[in-house]
């Protein structure tokens, strides 16, 4: 397909609008519910790709997606501060509290090795490539989160909705004559985050929850 310029450039900012929302919606959800609301390895790959594509890996004037990222990423330093102060609750290894940090600070170091060396050795395609295979864990992590917790903690409708929003527009512009295995990660991101969307609306069936207000039916 040959999109028009400004449908790519509508699919874009809706697409950055989308996860922007999202972010804030963590955020937010992330205060009410005194916890993290982003998987952590999902949190690390996303803050240190934005990291990278806004401050070191940039185009040499400022562009739509570069301008995006770099919102991406204030807002992800947010929910990193939530994942440090609320995080060590949620650690799993409780005889072994003292490898929270060791651990979180080893993931964030992997996440950002393995993007840096995946645009230094593949260049121009790696911005692409490694946005979509990492989307695919992103997606997966999250989707695995809210059967971990079995509760909508740090989760809510609005997020799994503008999530799933900035993922469908994402796919899409890879319509625009991206490589076939591109639009399969995009499809299987918008798929995962489709099935999330169900489980997020089905927990709040179950606890009934009014799917804006968050507030019981009676």
């Amino acid at each position: 397909m040959d999109f028009p310029k400004w449908f790519k450039i509508s699919l874009l900012a809706l697409n950055g609008i989308g996860w922007m929302v999202a972010y804030f919606l963590i955020i937010f959800r992330s205060y009410k519910d005194k916890t993290y609301g982003m998987p952590f390895v999902a949190l690390a790959f996303n803050i240190s790709w934005e990291f990278l594509y806004s401050f070191v890996f940039i185009a040499p004037k400022l562009n739509l997606q570069t301008a995006i990222n770099r919102f991406w990423f204030a807002a992800d330093v947010i929910i990193l501060v939530f994942y440090f102060v609320y995080g060590k609750k949620d650690w799993k290894y409780s005889q072994s509290k003292s490898l929270f940090y060791p651990y979180s600070l080893f993931v964030l170091v992997s996440a950002a090795g393995l993007l840096y060396f995946f645009e230094m050795d593949f260049l121009k395609s790696a911005v692409t490539y490694s946005a979509f295979i990492m989307n695919v864990i992103i997606s997966a992590s999250f989707l695995q989160m809210i059967l971990h917790r079995n509760s909508l903690s740090g989760q809510s409708f609005g997020i799994a909705l503008f999530k799933l929003i900035g993922t469908l527009c994402a796919t899409i512009f890879l319509f625009d004559g991206f490589t076939n295995f591109l639009i399969l990660l995009g499809l299987i991101c918008f798929i995962l985050d489709a099935v999330y969307l169900i489980f997020v609306m089905r927990m709040y069936k179950q606890q009934q929850l009014h799917l804006i207000t968050r507030k019981p039916y009676n």
